[in-house]
């Protein structure tokens, strides 16, 4: 017999064991994550999972976080499921995959608006198990870079790699460990960025400080910063997963004012760099947007050279009239922003 349970409280090392043995295990699914997560003012995490009733041996489920609240929309209207990297199942192991779903959107629905699972594997073989249990798929794009046995910086762009040139013999400089205030110094670009130019939520200053305390200062992510005329004008925030896999979370830079020292082209490199240094087997740029709407990230993470992906993702509408209200008000207000 298998049980499902969802767990409020951090599962330790067995579901560590779990995770690194699994061959689809990733940062996004750590308990570490989960710390991670707890610390921070939007965010509140929790496990699904599937044991065997006689063994109590864990035989697959994943990490979700609940975001709480929006500074554009009220916090009643506005809360999400973020899947990120999950589920985690055995191969070929339908059945607990549908009983985990079933569970998992049991405990949700009324706790979320919608559920998203933003994929980091195919699902092609499975995808009848999601939909069945309400989600619709939606293709999204990616791109990863394999770091194995290749001349990585040959296949960017020309022009990559001349502004790359260009930016250090400037005099752009990259700080591979910043102190928490130098961090926040990224956060606030960041923040900047998303408020001018991508109109899109972004996670208040705890979460990014959660991330350095929890996360990077237990070696297992990274804030890599570029620094030039006397400041932070860019950086890049990246989970690292053992030595597999190095994920492209979070990248900006004053591209506008420093076009001299190219902060975004910069801290993209220096992320590359860092999974090359350091013998990872990829660099995962964590998303490039839809495939039939033009997209310039997309654009600009295509000239570093990484295969094109399409995992696509996973959605749930729990309430579908606030979620429909969600999706409107966001696209209005990005377009009158």
């Amino acid at each position: 017999m298998i049980e499902y349970f969802i767990h409020k409280n951090n599962i330790g090392d067995s579901w560590v064991d779990f995770v690194k043995s699994h061959p689809r295990g990733n940062s996004f699914q750590m308990s570490l994550f989960y710390e991670f997560y707890i610390h921070t003012s939007e965010f509140r995490p929790f496990y699904c999972v599937a044991k065997d009733s006689n063994s109590k041996k864990l035989l697959g489920g994943f990490l979700f976080v609940i975001q709480r609240k929006s500074k554009r929309i009220p916090d009643r209207f506005f809360r999400r499921s973020l899947i990120v990297g999950g589920p985690l199942i055995p191969t070929n192991r339908e059945k607990i995959l549908d009983g985990l779903l079933k569970v998992y959107a049991d405990f949700t629905k009324h706790k979320a608006i919608y559920s998203e699972i933003r994929n980091l594997h195919s699902w092609s073989h499975q995808i009848d198990v999601f939909l069945k249990n309400g989600f619709k798929y939606e293709a999204h794009l990616n791109y990863q870079i394999p770091l194995t046995n290749r001349d990585v910086e040959a296949s960017f762009s020309k022009s990559k790699r001349r502004q790359i040139k260009k930016a250090i013999s400037n005099g752009a400089k990259i700080i591979e460990n910043p102190n928490i205030e130098q961090v926040n110094q990224f956060y606030k670009i960041l923040a900047d960025l998303y408020r001018t130019k991508i109109n899109k939520p972004l996670p208040d200053w705890h979460f990014f400080e959660s991330f350095y305390n929890n996360v990077v200062q237990k070696g297992h992510g990274k804030y890599l910063l570029v620094h030039f005329d006397g400041r932070i004008v860019g950086g890049i925030m990246l989970p690292i997963y053992q030595h597999k896999m190095v994920y492209e979370w979070y990248v900006a830079g004053l591209d506008h004012e420093y076009k001299q020292a190219y902060p975004s082209v910069l801290a993209t490199w220096a992320g590359i760099k860092f999974a090359m240094d350091n013998e990872f087997t990829g660099f995962d740029f964590m998303g490039a947007g839809v495939p039939s709407h033009s997209y310039g990230v997309r654009e600009f993470k295509s000239k570093f050279g990484g295969r094109i992906l399409n995992y696509g993702r996973f959605t749930n509408s729990h309430y579908k009239v606030f979620h429909w209200f969600i999706k409107m008000f966001l696209k209005l207000f990005s377009k009158n922003a």
